[in-house]
């Protein structure tokens, strides 16, 4: 009776698994899409450029202005495609990671090395796409804002504020990645006893 159980349950976290990497391929493909159209991809621009290249007063009231930038050229489009590949091959490793721990769960067997290693990858992935895809968007975003006559501001550490729940989660699986280890050196002492 056992073993249908656990089928059943591994294939919902395949199916699971399956659904969260194919619609971070998908997102990948239509901004990718976007990108090397003709158009060229949209752009947001900051309220004091898009107010200074709009010409707008200086009492109007903008916080930010989404603009397509179709003269991009190819540095910039490889820059922003690089970014886009970032975070969907991040998105991907990190459901194939959490796939690993959650049938090492099913199976009641939580402390492995390979859940060990799956929280490990799931700590460096998302911690390198953290720094890794702003620094790279930043680029792309830049080639695409000067090719609109827009002087594009440098980031700062605030642009990186939306990405501190990735971070906290990279550490979060750091810190479990740690506990699971030493769950299973426990476990093989014990077992050692017995």
């Amino acid at each position: 009776m056992a073993a249908p159980s656990r089928t059943a349950g591994a294939l919902d976290l395949i199916v699971y698994g399956v659904a969260a990497s194919l619609t971070a391929l998908a997102v990948a493909v239509y901004r990718i899409t976007e990108i090397v159209s003709p158009a060229g991809p949209a752009v947001t621009v900051g309220a004091d450029a898009a107010s200074a290249a709009l010409r707008l007063s200086p009492g109007a009231a903008v916080d930010a202005v989404v603009v397509r930038a179709p003269d991009l050229g190819a540095g910039g489009r490889a820059w922003m495609i690089a970014a886009v590949l970032i975070a969907a091959v991040a998105a991907i490793i990190v459901a194939a990671a959490l796939m690993r721990v959650a049938f090492a769960v099913r199976r009641g067997r939580v402390f492995t090395g390979g859940a060990t290693r799956a929280l490990t990858v799931i700590a460096a992935t998302l911690t390198i796409a953290a720094f890794a895809w702003p620094i790279v968007d930043g680029m792309g975003r830049q080639h695409a804002v000067q090719s609109l006559g827009i002087r594009f501001e440098t980031l700062s550490m605030l642009d990186l504020l939306p990405l501190l729940p990735v971070i906290l989660v990279a550490v979060a699986a750091a810190v479990l990645a740690g506990a699971f280890a030493q769950g299973e050196r426990l476990q093989r002492d014990t077992e050692g006893l017995v």
